[in-house]
């Protein structure tokens, strides 16, 4: 199974949502924690090591973004993947702040496990990400 042991943090404020996403993965033996802000996340990364982060960007207390930013300053090789319902708007600006990718809403299980199976990879040198040109990038629909 692709996820077999690897963790995976989601973050996003709308529990319904964030249940699905947990379900989905679990089904393909990721090991997931899910919360729901960014100031929980952070605490959860300090905490464990994850594979990988999958974040909303609209949350209270610590937005995606914010969370982003944070991220890559105490973890720059973590792969942060951002999801968001206006993908339009937010692809280029979390491309330029350091987002490994980013997902539309609802996340297509498909698309993210393709996407986790790269980033997981090992890469040549820190930082690989996938092009800010939109190549390449789920549209999740």
């Amino acid at each position: 199974m692709v996820g077999y042991g690897k963790r995976v943090l989601v973050v996003d404020d709308e529990e319904t949502l964030r249940n699905l996403l947990v379900e989905q993965l679990q089904q393909y033996e990721f090991v997931v924690v899910a919360v729901a802000d960014g100031l929980k996340a952070l605490a959860e990364l300090q905490r464990r090591h994850f594979d990988a982060v999958i974040t909303d960007l609209q949350m209270p207390h610590l937005n995606g973004l914010d969370l982003l930013r944070q991220s890559r300053l105490a973890w720059p090789d973590l792969p942060v993947f951002l999801m968001s319902g206006n993908y339009e708007d937010t692809v280029e600006l979390a491309m330029a702040r350091g987002a490994y990718a980013c997902v539309s809403k609802p996340v297509n299980i498909g698309h993210f496990l393709d996407l986790f199976r790269r980033a997981v990879q090992p890469r040549a040198f820190s930082g690989d990400r996938l092009p800010a040109s939109g190549a390449g990038l789920p549209t999740g629909r």
